[in-house]
């Protein structure tokens, strides 16, 4: 037999859980989910027919049957586990397991049933146990398989069997009607149930939850077995049973749908599918529930609820609210009713006094009953069933009601328009306040800690009225432009300003503070205000509803901090356009069982602190993967394999990328449950970033074209209820250097840049060396020059010119001896001619107009003959026609014509030659002169006369790098040949 559970009068419809779901739409690999658990990461697993999955509060990421290995293409997973040695353990049709731990895969089929596996199980000295279709049991420890049956205390049959680990990780069993626990080996039978049992669930403090039948019981060793009541109508088997942390059991069944039993009854909870297959917690409190194919749902206490026409409500929209004396929740709604709410339920107040009137806020007075203000220029107050009203006769001074307060005095202030007013009615006597200039559709009212009462209104104004004093307090509220939509005061003497726009201020010892949305302030727009009297003020706004915590608030307010945290419900939690009223006051309501009340536009929205669940626990945060140019190259295992890329949860050393890289992408997250919208992140890039930057609910960074260099990325992200993980992650990673970037190349550069400088550098210096050689060769040329041109002179223009004073002097001691005196004249003609020719040869070897090769031909030949012509020798002369025009410099010039004239001059003396030849001749690189004679000839021995002169013609050759050469045979003359090397021809 099945048990089973129907929603019947013993089980009753709660409706205050926030049921969440994913399915295939939303990310979720199939809608069927037989298995569920969290690994200590904080990653929830999933097993779906296909693939095992993980989730982290926005993705799903895929581990297919084929990555485990190969075989398991078209294999069904039947089970998960998460062990105590921090992974997980898969069940896979025909019956094998997988277990995944740090990265590596074992699995284990020899010597495994080949059935269909229905549950696994770990012990406490982590021993895998596993049930099979037909009431087998098997368990793995230590790497070898056992099979448990009859021999072993097993139950006979083929009823299915099923274990639990309990707190202290014995094993439980049942099979049939029997239960009991395995110890020392054996299955040991401890109670005899009436009725065959489907599921167990270990027990907090002990024992074991079993379903028999109709009905759950409790089993401590030791103890009877305690009957927690009938369950009602069967509804199908039972798949699964949970107890959570708070002591409820959660009960899911084949077709029936999920239950939950709270010690006292049984609540039906409604999610996406009736069949239930796994159910577990995660660290945060939520329940996780894996369906038959309705997919995945989360289960969470809701702490808001949102009252309107589908929940039975007779209206839409609350415009004002308060409570009276004995509990009673009056209201006034869009259309001008009032409504009170008596036991959950909703009535309009339906009285004849009402008529004609439009009721726009309500007020509990001090000592029962409840004020009403209407747009009808009357004031009713309904005490003790009977209603009264006072009118403009009775001195109201408005006809349009804004605001209602009840002072701690016990009187009545109202804010009303037509005209603009603030009055306050004590011992039925209205006393009316003059208004400042310029106040306009005064809309709240609060009460101070003092008794000052506080009035706000459009265009920012905000009064002060003590005592009888009237007091405009709008620059100490900064001069805002925007409506002062709601007060709240606070025992601590702060005075909180809600705007149209702009956030919230505090007002406090004169001291006026702005927090808007730029200090973490979800929206600026503040329609209501409420502290719930834990550590919170709510706000209703034109998007939603949120909270912040009030010392985030007084912390930023006085300087303490720069930014707040903002906590919002909206769609995550089943409340969309939770747009808040703001029209008439008092508006936000806390009633006396601690509920908050809040006016919408499409309904209430009811707030139960108790239902909060703040997790003071930071969220685990790490990067999941690494994107280079659209390319993964790292992911974060999680215990599972990791092959082609890194394992960000096991790379020891840092990631080491191209230098080629254009953009660089880390996918991070926060393992955190709660509303994604109100999960941040903060991350920076150190090596790039100087300071964080705060990423909102963004899950990823992206940087483009980092340089060569070290890095570390750190990311940190906090829950949704605000508490931040303070170590985060950190992922350090290398940008390796393009081959001009690293180090050998720059010291390489540097080297060659170096050599280079010190190249130019001695080129330079050399060239300016060989300059100033060259300098200082010109100038010691310059120098030899003028020596040859000063000895020159000396000896010939010197001794001739001495010779000259000489016969000078003779020829003044003759003048009486004509005959000496005109043979000394005569002297004195001759030397005076040869000073003459000398000067003009020395003009002529300096002149640098004759500096080219035919000048020098010219002047060597037409020398050759005016000498010899004096010297009555026949000269023959045979010239180039069109000598090219080489430079020829003025020392070549010059010892060329000495070495022609010395030449000339030993024939003349010595040769006795009647004839003598001068051919000038050119090669391609030399000139070649030759001088010829047919004199006597002579022998070229050392101790020859003419020895000496052929030397030194031989070295002024030599001097300006050219040869010389003699031939002569006594009796057939002589011949000397010079050549002559010039620049050009040295060129070439």
């Amino acid at each position: 037999m099945f048990c089973g559970f129907a929603a019947t009068a013993a089980v009753s419809t709660n409706s205050v859980w926030s049921v969440q779901t994913w399915q295939s739409e939303e990310g979720l690999p199939n809608n069927n989910v037989a298995g569920l658990a969290q690994t200590p990461d904080g990653y929830l697993w999933m097993a779906t027919p296909s693939c095992l999955a993980r989730f982290d509060g926005t993705r799903f990421e895929d581990f297919p049957a084929t990555f485990f290995a190969p075989a398991y293409e078209n294999q069904r997973i039947r089970a998960l586990l998460e062990t105590r040695r921090n992974g997980l353990c898969v069940g896979i049709e025909p019956g094998d397991i997988i277990s995944f731990r740090n990265g590596a895969v074992e699995i284990f089929s020899n010597d495994l049933p080949r059935l269909t596996i229905e549950s696994l199980v770990e012990d406490g000295k982590g021993a895998l146990w596993i049930t099979y279709h037909g009431g087998v049991v098997c368990c793995i420890k230590d790497g070898k398989v056992i099979r448990f049956g009859v021999n072993e205390g097993l139950p006979r049959g083929t009823a299915p069997c099923t274990l639990v680990s309990d707190c202290n990780g014995q094993i439980w069993f049942t099979k049939g009607i029997e239960a009991g626990i395995f110890r020392e080996g054996r299955f040991q039978t401890l109670l005899t149930l009436e009725s065959p049992a489907n599921r167990l669930a270990a027990a907090r403090g002990g024992g074991v939850w079993i379903c028999s039948g109709f009905s759950l019981y409790k089993f401590v060793e030791g103890a009877k077995l305690d009957d927690r009541g009938s369950l009602g109508n069967m509804h199908g088997p039972v798949n699964v049973v949970l107890q959570d942390r708070t002591g409820a059991v959660w009960i899911g069944t084949s077709s029936g749908g999920l239950f939950r039993y709270d010690g006292s009854h049984f609540s039906d909870i409604t999610v996406s599918d009736r069949e239930i297959l796994s159910l577990t917690e995660d660290r945060e409190g939520n329940i996780w529930v894996g369906t038959g194919g309705g997919g995945l749902n989360r289960l969470r206490p809701r702490p808001v609820t949102l009252e309107n026409a589908e929940t039975g409500m007779p209206f839409e929209s609350i415009e004002s609210l308060c409570q009276e004396t004995n509990g009673t929740i009056w209201a006034t709604t869009l259309n001008g009713a009032v409504v009170h709410c008596v036991d959950d339920h909703w009535n309009v107040v339906s009285n004849s006094d009402f008529a004609g009137t439009m009721a726009g806020c309500v007020a509990a007075g001090s000592d029962g009953g409840v004020w009403i203000g209407t747009s009808g220029h009357r004031l009713f107050q309904c005490r003790d069933g009977r209603v009264t009203s006072l009118t403009q006769d009775d001195g109201l001074a408005s006809r349009l009601t804004h605001a209602l307060l009840v002072s701690h005095a016990g009187d009545l202030w109202i804010a009303g328009e037509a005209p603009d007013s603030v009055q306050c009615l004590h011992d039925g006597v209205f006393q009316n306040f003059t208004l400042p200039t310029g106040v306009r559709h005064l809309r709240t009212l609060a009460e101070d800690s003092a008794g000052n009462i506080w009035a706000g209104g459009d265009r920012g104004v905000l009064l002060q009225i003590s005592g009888n004093t009237v007091t405009d307090e709008s620059a100490h509220a900064g001069n805002s432009q925007k409506t002062v939509r709601c007060l709240y005061a606070t025992e601590d003497g702060s005075l909180w300003v809600g705007f149209s726009a702009g956030g919230v201020g505090r007002l406090k010892n004169g001291i006026f503070s702005r927090m808007d949305v730029a200090q973490g302030l979800y929206v600026g727009a503040i329609n209501q205000m409420i502290s719930d009297g834990r550590s919170s003020i709510w706000f209703g706004s034109d998007q939603g509803i949120f909270r912040v915590r009030e010392k985030d608030l007084n912390d930023v307010a006085d300087g303490r901090a720069e930014t707040l945290r903002s906590i919002h419900y909206g769609r995550s939690e089943e409340l969309p356009s939770a747009q808040a009223r703001h029209d008439y006051w008092p508006g936000a309501l806390k009633s006396g069982d601690g509920r908050l009340w809040i006016p919408l536009r499409t309904g209430l929205a009811v707030i139960d602190p108790a239902n909060l669940h703040e997790d003071l626990q930071p969220p685990p945060v790490l990067v999941n993967r690494v994107i280079v140019d659209d390319q993964t190259i790292a992911l974060y295992g999680g215990g599972m394999p990791v092959s082609q890329f890194a394992d960000l949860e096991r790379t020891a050393l840092p990631l080491r990328l191209s230098p080629k890289l254009h953009r660089l992408e880390f996918e991070f997250t926060a393992l955190s449950f709660g509303p994604p919208e109100n999960i941040h992140f903060r991350y920076q890039l150190e090596g790039f970033d100087d300071h964080w930057r705060d990423a909102g609910n963004l899950r990823s960074a992206i940087y483009s074209r980092l340089t060569a260099g070290d890095y570390t990325f750190r990311v940190t992200g906090c829950n949704s209820d605000g508490i931040w993980n303070n170590q985060g992650f950190a992922l350090a990673f290398n940008v390796k250097p393009f081959f001009w970037q690293t180090w050998w190349f720059r010291c390489a550069a540097l080297a060659v840049f170096t050599f280079i400088v010190v190249a130019i550098v001695r080129y330079v210096s050399f060239r300016r060396l060989r300059m100033k050689l060259q300098i200082l060769e010109q100038q010691a040329a310059l120098d030899k020059e003028r020596a040859r041109i000063a000895r020159d002179i000396h000896d010939d223009l010197g001794g001739s010119l001495t010779q000259v004073a000489l016969l000078s002097g003779l020829l003044e001691r003759d003048l009486k001896t004509p005959g000496k005196a005109g043979e000394h004249i005569h002297q004195i003609s001759a030397t005076t001619h040869q000073v003459i020719k000398s000067l003009d040869e020395i003009v002529w070897a300096v002149n640098p107009r004759n500096d080219t090769l035919p000048d020098l031909i010219n002047y060597l030949g037409q020398f050759a003959v005016e000498f010899l012509r004096t010297a009555g020798i026949q000269c023959h002369v045979n010239l180039p026609d069109r000598p090219p025009r080489w430079a020829v410099t003025a020392e070549a010039r010059h010892n060329l014509y000495l070495v022609v004239k010395e030449a000339l001059n030993n024939i003349t003396r010595h040769a006795h030659a009647s004839e003598v030849w001068f051919r000038v001749s050119m090669a391609e690189k030399s000139v070649n002169i030759v001088i010829e004679d047919n004199g006597q000839g002579f022998h070229n021995g050392a101790g020859d006369a003419f020895a000496d002169g052929v030397k030194n013609m031989r070295q002024r050759m030599e001097e300006i790098g050219g040869q010389f050469r003699v031939e002569s045979v006594p009796g057939r003359g002589a011949q000397i040949g010079m050549t002559f090397f010039t620049a050009e021809g040295k060129s070439k």
